[in-house]
């Protein structure tokens, strides 16, 4: 790759990716305890992330004595709005290297603060590991769709059509033209946004475009059509979403009403805006119906992406160039190819294109839909949340029929964005990899791709399978090289002695041509049709592996024991509190903890009901519940404390917050705060009755309190005066 390419990429980087600015903000100056073993096969000769190390810097790891090797981001397992940055550092006195963590909101995370998150220290000298991909036993199919359009079935036509003008595609070609949207082997742009002339607004009864009608049969219908003249397919973006649950949300090509879309489908828990899928068609409609009483209702559209590259008829000869390979051609690849996929996704200039894998894991009785691309191609939850997946969007045959992207079979909705490390050059630094998991599933019969963590020797024969700008799938073979590798520590680099990778191939996933097995994810490079000896990089999937080995290979690690609540309240009375604990994972073998209800407040038999015992996980057991016996008392003595303490895990790791506490409310009311209950007042629960809004009931200088408890040596009733005896003083004569 030409030094001034690689700069091109990192540039575009530090401008786009949010995650890497948020690294740099942190604050984290505790380390974990260090490994003891030998270097990790990320450990580099020198400093590859300048501003990683002068962050660290700052927090007390001068350059001078600390090297930083890699970082990375990850989502808590356990809460998974939030974040954790790591970084391996090697001091350059000689010690081993250590990683150091710190989450969102600067605060400093040890030992117990990463279990509280499910995060879990890594093993950077792992064996070598490697799956074989999981080989489908029946052909493709699209998984059905179950949305449908009310309107065009009920012969109700849209309220109203907003029409955008004609979109200036000369200033477009040149923009793509310069470079200016993407980087060199970065993604490629697909469409362009186009705000509305005025944000168009519904609520459960009125709207600013349009009108709601009657439908027969009972319910109310608002559509509106959005016109983009020349657009070969539309995204529209809802910024506010607010429906009830027997609502409904859908876009459908207004030319051909049996291509719709459940935009519900693609709400990201915790966000009230959405990216509609791709609708093929300058004109879309988007369709709301509500039931009959359905209130609470908040629907705003403010832009939509206008598609003007149509994936199977690119203009300005921007298709794939002509050395590229049909993967269609080559009959040993045609099963692993079916796990590659083309990925469209919503970036800061427009709709973007890159390629991504399905990818294996250990257990044979799951099929996760785990996908891993490249960082600068999904970089986040916000860009998660809108990718679709085309799938067999290739030829049919060797020089066969290529089909139209709109009939391909496509996963919609978005993914789950779990962990990621930008690209070296980018704020953070890494080897460009996310990985994601898909909220629906994809097609049945697809392949989960195989992978290795073995780092093969170079002059090693690799293959690659990609989508180039964006066109039909194509496959390169090449080898291993190190011609100009500035971080061969992070990153494979390879020439290509047949076929080629382009813009929109980033992401695409690096094979070892022999197994086909998965080790590395295309991050840029020089190589094309008019330099067939550029050499490509892609990110080493072993530096990754240990990030995501939890996921991937969870036999490989202890499963994470967690609280269903971080705690429990509750009143005083004659019942059972079940607290629940939770495996991260279904625990094959038998995993054991064990358990003691205990207070140092709360009285045993009177309060609650102290136990112990051991808890077992087995096979597919992965909850375990402990209930804990509370008392009802009706005296006032103020909130008592339950802790539930778990110890000696076998097969399992211990919760970070632990013991959790359980907290007991007094609920008891004491009107006149005498100390004595209303309960026990009115009903004489110490043999007397008083009045519970009186401190004194009867008015004789004693509390009703210190008369039924006899604080004063005897006991008297408190609605009766108390009559004191006579008391006789001696008199002594003072003499001298």
């Amino acid at each position: 790759m030409k030094k001034r390419q690689i700069v091109g990429v990192r540039q575009f980087a530090r401008g786009q990716w949010y995650w890497c600015v948020v690294l740099c903000a942190f604050a984290c100056v505790t380390a974990t305890a260090a490994f003891a073993d030998d270097d990790c096969v990320s450990c580099g000769d020198k400093p590859a992330f300048p501003e990683a190390t002068a962050f660290l810097e700052v927090q007390g790891y001068p350059p001078g004595e600390f090297t930083v090797l890699l970082t990375w981001h990850e989502v808590s397992p356990l809460d998974k709005t939030q974040w954790v940055a790591g970084y391996r550092v090697r001091p350059e006195d000689g010690s081993p290297p250590f990683d150091l963590y710190c989450d969102a909101d600067a605060n400093l995370l040890d030992e117990a603060g990463l279990r509280a998150l499910g995060i879990r220290t890594k093993n950077w000298n792992l064996r070598p590991t490697e799956r074989v991909a999981e080989r489908p036993a029946a052909p493709v199919k699209p998984v059905a769709a179950f949305a449908r359009a009310m309107g065009p079935a009920a012969g109700i036509v849209p309220s109203a059509v907003v029409a955008l003008p004609p979109v200036d595609m000369e200033a477009i070609a040149r923009e793509d033209e310069s470079g200016a949207t993407t980087p060199s082997k970065g993604v490629i742009r697909t469409g362009v946004f186009r705000s509305l002339p005025e944000t168009v607004a519904a609520d459960d009864r009125t709207a600013t475009v349009g009108a709601w009608r009657l439908v027969p049969g009972g319910g109310r219908l608002w559509s509106v059509t959005i016109h983009s003249p020349g657009a070969v397919g539309q995204r529209v973006h809802v910024q506010r979403l607010e429906l009830p649950r027997d609502a409904t949300l859908v876009l459908y090509n207004t030319a051909e009403p049996s291509e719709v879309y459940d935009l519900r489908d693609a709400v990201y828990p915790g966000r009230g805006d959405v990216w509609s899928p791709t609708c093929f068609g300058e004109s879309v409609t988007l369709e709301c119906y509500l039931p009959d009483g359905a209130q609470n209702v908040s629907l705003d559209v403010d832009r939509i992406v206008h598609m003007y590259k149509s994936l199977d008829a690119l203009p300005w000869a921007k298709a794939a160039g002509a050395c590229n390979l049909d993967v269609a051609c080559y009959p040993g690849w045609e099963t692993t190819a079916l796990g590659v996929a083309g990925i469209g996704t919503i970036g800061q200039t427009g709709s973007l294109w890159c390629t991504g894998s399905l990818v294996v894991d250990t257990d044979p009785a799951t099929d996760i839909p785990y996908v891993l691309t490249a960082n600068h191609c999904v970089g986040g939850q916000t860009k998660a949340s809108s990718i679709e997946l085309y799938w067999l969007y290739q030829a049919d045959s060797c020089g066969g029929t290529i089909p139209s992207p709109a009939t391909v079979p496509r996963t919609t909705g978005g993914a789950d964005y779990l962990a990621g490390a930008g690209g070296t050059g980018y704020t953070g630094g890494g080897n460009d990899f996310s990985f994601m998991r898909l909220r629906q599933p994809p097609p049945p019969g697809l392949a989960y791709l195989g992978w290795s963590t073995l780092a093969p020797p170079l002059d090693t024969e690799v293959t690659c399978v990609h989508h180039p700008r964006g066109d039909y799938k194509r496959i390169s073979f090449g080898t291993l090289t190190d011609i100009d590798n500035e971080f061969s520590s992070l990153y494979h680099e390879v020439v290509w002695h047949d076929g080629t990778t382009e813009p929109g191939s980033s992401g695409s996933p690096m094979f070892l041509t022999d197994t086909q097995q998965i080790i590395g994810q295309l991050w840029g490079g020089q190589a094309s049709c008019f330099y067939l000896d550029g050499p490509d990089y892609y990110g080493r999937f072993d530096v990754t592996f240990p990030i995501i080995q939890y996921l991937l290979d969870p036999s490989s690690a202890d499963p994470l024991i967690s609280f269903d609540q971080p705690a429990y309240s509750i009143g005083e009375a004659n019942t059972t509190v079940t607290v629940t604990l939770t495996l991260d994972r279904l625990p094959g073998v038998a995993v054991t903890v064990d358990y003691e209800v205990t207070s140092d407040v709360a009285e045993d038999g009177v309060d609650y009901e102290s136990s112990s015992g051991t808890l077992q996980f087995d096979g597919t057991i992965d909850q375990a519940a402990i209930d804990i016996a509370v008392l009802g008392d009706t005296w006032p003595e103020g909130n008592e404390t339950v802790q539930i303490r778990l110890s000696n895990p076998v097969g399992c790791i211990l919760p970070g917050v632990n013991p959790a506490v359980l907290t007991i409310v007094d609920d008891d009311v004491d009107s006149d705060g005498d100390g004595l209950s209303d309960d026990d007042e009115i009903n004489g629960s110490f043999g007397y009755v008083s009045d519970p809004n009186l401190v004194d009931s009867d008015g004789d200088g004693l509390s009703d309190f210190d008369e039924v408890m006899g604080t004063r040596g005897f006991v008297t009733d408190p609605m009766q005066p108390t009559s004191l005896g006579g008391l006789t003083v001696p008199f002594f004569e003072e003499r001298d």
